[in-house]
């Protein structure tokens, strides 16, 4: 037996952020704006602007904070245990799958930045799940990092997720052999 625990989304939950991110930032804008408008708050905004200011800051820091409650509701830890062909997979303390393999699809994507995703779709006789996987952190051509807004784990989860993937593989290969 082997265990594997990672932090990760699925393919719902990745669309649900790439979705609600946009749309959670921009309708503050867009409700100012309609308040511009339907208000004719011009005048005031032109003379004070630091009000403006402030209501733009306060409006977008609030639909950051919002996105990232989302976002960690959304990301769970998962712990797989794949006894040969066979696997159980957790999330969150609740069993997801589990049954004996029989395909498993790898997309690492490595970009040249040092941004990292991966991707990892495993299916079963009666069920599949896909795993998604986008790093908290990328490095920059000054060798400095940045902070991905969109990243839902560490470079180790992607590491022991892509170690999941091709162990499984490698099995089914191996079965398919014999």
């Amino acid at each position: 037996m082997e265990k594997y625990e990672f932090t990760a989304t699925t393919a719902k939950s990745d669309i649900i952020i790439g979705l609600i991110s946009p749309m959670i930032i921009m309708f503050p804008i867009l409700g100012i704006q309609l308040a511009f408008f339907y208000l004719r708050l011009n005048d005031f905004f032109k003379s004070y602007p630091v009000f403006l200011y402030l209501l733009v800051f306060v409006s977008l820091g609030g639909s950051v904070i919002l996105v990232k409650k989302i976002q960690k509701n959304l990301v769970k830890n998962y712990v797989a245990e794949l006894y040969g062909k066979n696997i159980r997979i957790w999330g969150n303390g609740e069993e997801v799958i589990s049954g004996v393999v029989s395909f498993c699809k790898i997309n690492h994507k490595k970009h040249k930045m040092g941004a990292r995703a991966l991707s990892v779709d495993i299916y079963t006789d009666t069920d599949k799940i896909k795993f998604r996987v986008r790093a908290k952190e990328y490095k920059k051509i000054t060798v400095s990092s940045a902070c991905n807004p969109l990243g839902t784990s560490e470079l180790s989860d992607i590491k022991t997720l892509l170690s999941l993937g091709r162990k499984i593989k490698n099995t089914l290969e191996e079965q398919k052999k014999e």
